[in-house]
């Protein structure tokens, strides 16, 4: 098909939607991000501090009440950056159907639209806010009694000289009763070559589950306790070792109101990051405290989060302490976001 064609076509295309759907939609997104590390006492010594903003200006076209097609641009500053204009520049570009029931979505979006909840073991918090956006497609669907369930294919590398292939498959959900509930979080990576590999390159399977099970209540305070397991398994082809197995076990307890929060995180079990020593961040995108080769981190942590103007902007802060069977670090967080969005009616003709 020649370029003439393909462009008519999508105008045409366009038209149509335009004469049935009536809504131009505007809107920008807003996030301040500060956290710092301070963990020269431990057997991971990743002390740092990251210090950045995002301006996520976005327009499209709603249609039929349930369909978007959606342009935006990701404008990331690493504050004390003077090396060049903007740290970096990244389009989203995508289609979404949503009802009150499923959601769908296709091209490169925002990882806030996934539900499920991927902890620290799946990413790390600076990881999630420097990889922002999911490049494939997901749906899901919500029950009315607050359960859902996904699946997202995120393709996150494409191969180059010097970029390495990889994409992910995750998936999520989670079922409430009363008081109890109970859910998984699914991410099952595949870590390949570059396009001109060097000898000690190898393939990196991987896959990390957690189901997990918990209870809420409120006396006085709100109450959340959860027990989890965590399960990965590992290969790396370029060894002899065949498979690594690594389990362990998780204990979740937080109480919390008027929008504060006290929490306490205890991981019991093996080293869920054997292959960190010799490909790190480049494979692992979680927390690298579940790496702990003394075979325990307990995470303590004092927050507070609140929605303030419609939820148009919400604010969280915390301080943590860590703690992975060698010493005791600390961490200050602090996220401020915005997010606006316009609506521009039209009748139909």
């Amino acid at each position: 098909m020649s370029l003439r064609t393909c462009t008519l076509a999508c105008l045409a295309a366009l038209g149509a939607a335009t004469a049935s759907a009536q809504e131009w939609i505007a809107g920008i997104g807003f996030r301040t991000f500060f956290d710092n590390r301070e963990y020269s006492g431990m057997g991971f010594d990743g002390s740092k501090t990251f210090f950045a903003a995002r301006l996520t200006p976005e327009a499209g076209l709603r249609w039929a009440e349930c369909n978007r097609l959606m342009a935006a641009v990701d404008l990331m500053q690493d504050f004390g950056d003077g090396s060049t204009f903007l740290t970096e520049a990244k389009p989203q570009i995508w289609y979404q159907y949503e009802t009150p029931r499923v959601l769908a979505a296709a091209g490169i979006f925002s990882r806030t639209k996934l539900r499920g909840d991927y902890g620290e073991a799946f990413f790390d918090r600076a990881y999630a806010f420097y990889n922002n956006r999911l490049q494939g497609v997901m749906g899901q669907y919500r029950s009315e009694g607050g359960g859902f369930v996904e699946l997202a294919i995120d393709w996150e590398g494409m191969q180059s000289a010097e970029r390495r292939e990889r994409f992910r498959l995750l998936s999520a959900g989670e079922l409430h009763g009363h008081r109890f509930y109970g859910g998984y979080a699914l991410s099952v990576l595949h870590f390949a070559k570059t396009s001109a590999p060097a000898a000690d390159e190898g393939i990196v399977d991987h896959i990390l589950v957690n189901p997990y099970a918990g209870l809420r209540f409120s006396a006085f305070f709100d109450f959340d306790i959860r027990l989890g397991y965590l399960q990965s398994l590992q290969r790396d082809r370029i060894a002899e070792g065949g498979w690594e197995a690594p389990k362990g076990g998780v204990l979740d307890i937080r109480f919390s109101r008027w929008g504060l929060s006290l929490g306490n995180m205890l991981y019991a079990g093996e080293n869920q990051m054997p292959f960190y020593d010799r490909y790190g961040g480049a494979l692992y995108s979680g927390c690298a405290f579940f790496g702990t080769r003394d075979h325990i981190y307990n995470r303590t942590d004092l927050s507070y989060g609140n929605s303030f103007f419609g939820g148009t902007l919400d604010i969280r802060a915390g301080i943590l302490f860590h703690y992975d069977g060698v010493g005791l670090g600390t961490q200050q967080v602090l996220t401020l976001s915005v997010k606006l969005e316009k609506i521009f009616g039209r009748q139909a003709k």
